[in-house]
């Protein structure tokens, strides 16, 4: 799994390459949780990059989101594929999340 970030204004974007399972979930955890921790407020999770997530993958998901709110941010993912929103479907995160079409369309709404 590859991250690379950007910043849009007071929004960081973090785009996710590859598999996200278990041998790179905690990288990702850290990586996530770290700017929460750091400040961040709104974060947009690209994963048009992204093949591939298991349930680890899915449980970083969840705790961003959980320590987002309780610092009243937010979290919303865009440019799912259609094999990575299939398993989000499956697991009931679609309902969890706000989830856009492209990343310009996840700007607009943050």
């Amino acid at each position: 799994m590859e991250m690379r970030e950007e910043r849009h204004g007071g929004v960081l974007t973090v785009g996710i390459a590859g598999k996200l399972d278990a041998a790179s979930a905690k990288p990702f955890e850290d990586r996530l949780l770290g700017a929460i921790d750091a400040g961040e407020r709104q974060l947009v999770l690209d994963l048009a990059q992204l093949n591939y997530v298991s349930s680890a993958g899915l449980r970083v998901f969840l705790l961003a989101a959980k320590r987002l709110k309780s610092t009243k941010g937010t979290v919303v993912l865009c440019s799912l594929t259609d094999t990575v929103r299939e398993v989000f479907d499956i697991a009931g995160f679609l309902t969890l999340f706000p989830v856009y079409g492209s990343h310009d369309e996840a700007l607009r709404n943050l």
